[in-house]
């Protein structure tokens, strides 16, 4: 049986400006490269379960605009299961600004109608139906909220992308979720904390889930009982981060879904994050099983 991933949370229209310096506030910028792609944490992690050799659903709330359409056909030209996606007449759907500068760093700016994601529309179990784990983010609170709870009703596990959001809080998705990743802005800040072990200390003796958190090229670390572990992150040349975070958390979910063993599922993931890293920042550029593999047989001396 092909393990299925049901994704809940983001699906945006990225418009994405390659400048070759740093963006300045208050000038005109000029871009050096532009083109359109298909994002949010979501989205881009149901694009990737896919493309690792899964399957997967996503649930999400768009607009009957155009910015919709394609968003929606951009996700079946992947083979992503998009029956679930609610449309919402009269609204726009999420785009986003992404500015990348010649370092592959990017800057985001996104506009999400509130009437989307602001919203008491749950997710029941029909919607999961099939599913081996549920990944949520928090965009879509109510949304993240239902998915977890109907997860835990269904016995399924639960994977949540915990980054910085203006909605919140979120205490008890941490407690009620079974794999909790944090950026580590969302992690610093959830804790009043300044060093991320003891951040990762005082959300591990709140919760019975994972907690782990993301540190960019850093690696990944993450609590194993009361110790703190930690994965570095692989030296390569990054050439645009748009999406790492989210192959990370596409490729962790259906790692659980494969009940792989965490350290392997770690593994995996950072060298899905990395791949995507070193590519342009396309849908095309999250890898494949077999490139992970490759990847991973060439850096295994390097860790």
């Amino acid at each position: 049986m092909t393990p299925t991933v049901t994704c809940v949370g983001l699906a945006v229209q990225d418009f994405v400006f390659g400048l070759d310096s740093s963006f300045t506030v208050g000038q005109k910028n000029f871009a050096r490269s532009f083109t359109t792609v298909g994002g949010g944490p979501a989205a881009n992690a149901a694009v990737t379960v896919t493309k690792l050799g899964g399957a997967s659903s996503l649930v999400t709330r768009l607009g009957t605009d155009s910015v919709g359409d394609s968003i929606i056909r951009d996700l079946e030209l992947y083979s992503v299961d998009v029956s679930r996606i609610r449309r919402i007449p009269g609204v726009s759907s999420p785009v986003s600004a992404v500015l990348v500068d010649e370092e592959g760093e990017r800057t985001i700016v996104n506009h999400t109608p509130e009437i989307l994601l602001d919203t008491t529309d749950t997710v029941t179990g029909v919607d999961l139906a099939g599913s081996h784990v549920v990944l949520t983010d928090l965009r879509w609170p109510a949304g993240a909220r239902s998915a977890i709870s109907e997860a835990q009703t269904l016995g399924v596990p639960s994977v949540v992308d915990f980054d910085l959001t203006s909605a919140g809080p979120f205490d008890d998705i941490v407690k009620t979720a079974t794999h909790v990743i944090f950026s580590e802005p969302a992690l610093l800040r959830l804790t009043r904390r300044s060093d991320i072990d003891g951040a990762l200390r005082t959300v591990g003796t709140a919760t019975d889930a994972f907690v782990g958190v993301t540190l960019g090229s850093e690696g990944f670390r993450w609590m194993d009982r009361e110790v703190v572990r930690s994965f570095p992150g692989y030296d390569i040349e990054v050439v645009n981060t748009l999406g790492a975070g989210d192959v990370f958390h596409g490729a962790f979910a259906l790692g659980v879904a494969e009940s792989r063993a965490i350290v392997d599922i770690v593994q995996w993931s950072s060298a899905a994050a990395a791949l995507k890293c070193m590519g342009s920042g396309m849908r095309d550029d999250i890898p494949t099983r077999d490139a992970i593999e490759t990847f991973l047989n060439t850096h295994q001396e390097t860790q």
